[in-house]
């Protein structure tokens, strides 16, 4: 496309399944259109593939089965839209129930396109419409190739009815540049490939023809349309996501130095700032946050994309031999030399392939040898993440969403929409009916409650994860830990900023709401759950809460529970459950047990009784105070389609991928749990003095009893606590 110079490139016969839309690593957004039933054949297929331009102005678009696909794009004319028809039409020598079929759905689709739009079809149709234009003078010129055939009828009759101009039939070109397609002898050259667009329109389009230098091992020829029209962004400013900077340049020791020096003078510059009178949080984060990006920005740079690591210079250099032998193919005279030249294009082609394959093959092998290193070594993370690789585990692609009715949805706005509306009900539940009366602890746990130190802020830096995506602000995590003792120095004074007003930036409260698929319909929004990217500084500053409670609040915490606890795991309860049932087996003794999970678990906590939770387990009512301003006026933008929704505020639940979630989330268990087995007796007998009430794995519940009537007891006493906290079971 880019060689090119193409803003939406049309693709059939791609023997892809499925429908979707997928973003390529270069920047383009693929949208594709397959066979969807269950092992269905790779067969037929369609896609379009938009530049990163053509995105700027995407409206929408429409999967029609495995041979048709249909995209709308605004244009500069004020209420006018241009819609894209991609095309795979049956061969000549196809069934006339097909063709009828194929021939019939495409009527409707563009019939129902408005008639004040742009309309564009072109595609593979298999139809010759030569040159003979009598009857047709009014959609096709005298330039076409060849002699009409039965497709051509068809094609012809269509684009008649609908006033579609066949474009390659306008315009006078050579013999090659009309050619379309062209057998392998090279003795049959036919025009089956076709851009069309409505005669409304005419003069839009300046030029249709082939270029044959492009290459992709097919006897197709790239057609390309040359159209005088300017496309209107649909995206009002702001609404993309910034691109990420190129951490990766810190490994390097005279990048990593320049780094630190450029970083350090850029907060010797603001430290005299910020100690200031008259500062705020809000003016000492601006500061610091402009001294990062911007040294970011000047020393590492955005991150760019290039081919699949795994092609070697080699398979480079021979795909670019091929493309040599397909220019000689092109520019060779006689039939001889055609032959020669198509002789030596199918050896390098085979070439190619086997390179490819010797490529993959090596990449999967050093990937493997690469994870058995990790593996002995305990390196976690590295082996996750080449496994990963391994398998072949890549994001899913993304589909049309439905509407609450189950009606699809193709306009990308529209789509927008319905994710705010969904994460918007989801993320703002309605009070508890009956709230919990919770009281305070008597005295507070021995926690410091004075302002960060520089060592405590130097530590929670070095505790946070690099490779972590960055939050609305785009300051990674590298960028922090690259100089640890500056960073930890200039974030000292924020701190104390923020420890004195108990107000966090506002920039902290902004989140980037990421779609994670879950199984099932794709296109069916409760089958997703929302991860929200987060500042990384505000990450820092809530770590160092957590390393200060952690330890104080997890001793008050009951022993059942292993989830988000040191040295507690799944396995442990898993262990004790098998123990417990194999004991009471052998000793003939009942057993019931009710397995509890919670529906949405942490988007569903109400932060009212959350407050009153930290306050009754005796955290200090300053961090309580710190933390409430922190989710206070909270708000999230939505990831779709690589760009952002609007802002819809939160207010229900705890943040997904905050550092502080998972430890106040285990008090609103811990408390619900307490609440419901506070009377005892109702559990099983583990020793003569220990009755057991349940298991527990964060929001995975096992409540054991001896009688149905204790296990119903117990359930409907779970229940109501869980209703006091709205949680959902």
């Amino acid at each position: 496309m880019r060689r090119y110079n193409l803003e939406v490139l049309g693709i059939s016969e791609t023997h892809w399944t499925q429908v979707g839309q997928q973003r390529l690593t270069t920047g383009e957004l693929l949208l594709y259109s397959g066979h969807e039933e269950e092992n269905a054949p790779h067969t037929q297929g369609v896609a379009l593939m938009l530049s990163k331009q053509a995105q700027n102005a995407f409206i929408g678009w429409e999967s029609h089965g495995p041979r048709i696909i249909k995209a709308s794009f605004k244009t500069k004319k004020e209420g006018i839209s241009m819609n894209i028809i991609q095309c795979y039409a049956p061969t000549n020598d196809y069934n006339e129930d097909a063709k009828d079929q194929f021939y019939n759905r495409l009527q409707s689709i563009v019939e129902k396109c408005p008639t004040k739009d742009l309309t564009i079809l072109m595609g593979d149709f298999n139809a010759k419409v030569g040159t003979d234009n009598t009857g047709y003078e009014d959609i096709m010129g005298r330039h076409g190739l060849g002699e009409r055939n039965e497709n051509g009828e068809r094609f012809a009759n269509l684009c008649a009815f609908n006033k579609l101009v066949i474009g390659g039939t306008i315009f006078p070109h050579k013999r090659i540049h009309k050619t379309t397609w062209t057998s392998p002898d090279h003795y049959t050259q036919n025009q089956i490939d076709h851009i069309c667009i409505n005669k409304t329109f005419r003069r839009t389009i300046e030029d249709v023809r082939t270029k044959r230098g492009a290459d992709i091992a097919s006897d197709h020829h790239l057609l390309v349309a040359k159209m005088k029209l300017k496309l209107k962004k649909h995206w009002t400013t702001g609404r993309t996501i910034s691109q990420k900077f190129n951490t990766a340049f810190l490994q390097d020791t005279n990048k990593l130095n320049k780094f630190k020096i450029v970083l350090s003078n850029k907060f010797q510059a603001f430290h005299d700032l910020l100690n200031g009178e008259g500062t705020t949080v809000e003016s000492n984060w601006k500061g610091i946050k402009e001294a990062i990006t911007s040294t970011c920005h000047e020393v590492l740079g955005h991150k760019k994309h290039h081919h699949k690591e795994w092609i070697t210079v080699d398979t480079l250099d021979k795909i670019q031999e091929r493309r040599n032998k397909k220019a000689a193919i092109n520019t060779s005279r006689t039939r001889a030399e055609k032959a020669k030249a198509q002789a030596e294009y199918t050896e390098v082609n085979k070439q190619v392939k086997r390179s490819i394959r010797t490529d993959k093959r090596k990449y999967v092998e050093d990937l493997a040898t690469t994870a058995e290193k990790a593996a002995r070594e305990g390196n976690m993370r590295q082996l996750y993440d080449t496994t990963k690789k391994l398998s072949g585990n890549r994001r899913k692609p993304e589909r049309p969403v439905k509407s609450k009715e189950g009606k699809v949805i193709t306009n990308i706005e529209e789509q927008q929409n319905r994710w705010v509306e969904h994460f918007k009900e989801l993320l703002n539940r309605p009070v508890p009916l009956n709230p919990p009366n919770i009281e305070a602890a008597p005295t507070d746990l021995p926690i410091n409650v004075g302002p960060p130190t520089i060592e405590e802020i130097s530590m929670a830096i070095r505790q946070i994860k690099s490779g972590k995506a960055a939050g609305p602000d785009n300051i990674p995590a590298e960028a922090l830990k690259a100089d640890v003792a500056a960073t930890a120095r200039i974030l000292h004074i924020l701190f104390n900023k923020i420890w004195d007003e108990e107000q966090v930036p506002t920039d902290w409260k902004e989140g980037l709401l990421v779609k994670i698929p879950k199984k099932g319909d794709l296109s069916n929004c409760d089958n997703y759950r929302g991860i929200t990217f987060l500042s990384i500084p505000g990450k820092v500053f809530n770590r160092v809460f957590l390393n200060r409670m952690k330890d104080c609040v997890d001793a008050q915490l009951r022993d059942q529970q292993a989830g988000f606890r040191k040295d507690r795991s799944c396995t442990e309860q898993i262990a004790t459950l098998r123990i417990i049932v194999e004991q009471s087996i052998e000793w003939n003794s009942s057993l019931y047990i009710n397995f509890i999970d919670y529906e949405k678990a942490f988007d569903s906590v109400d932060r009212t009784t959350l407050w009153k939770l930290l306050r009754h387990y005796g955290v200090p009512q300053k961090i309580v105070n710190i933390m409430h301003s922190a989710y206070d006026g909270l708000h999230c933008k939505i990831v779709h389609g690589g760009q952002l929704t609007n802002s819809f505020e939160v207010k229900t639940g705890v943040r997904q991928g905050c550092l502080l979630s998972p430890f106040l989330f285990l008090l609103v268990i811990d408390w619900i749990m307490k609440t419901s087995t506070y009377e005892g007796k109702r559990g099983i007998q583990w020793t003569s003095r220990m009755w057991m009430d349940d298991l527990d794995l964060a929001d995975d519940l096992a409540l054991l009893s001896h009688t149905q009537q204790q296990i119903q007891e117990k359930t409907t006493s779970v229940a109501a606590a869980s209703a006091a906290a709205r949680q959902q079971q």
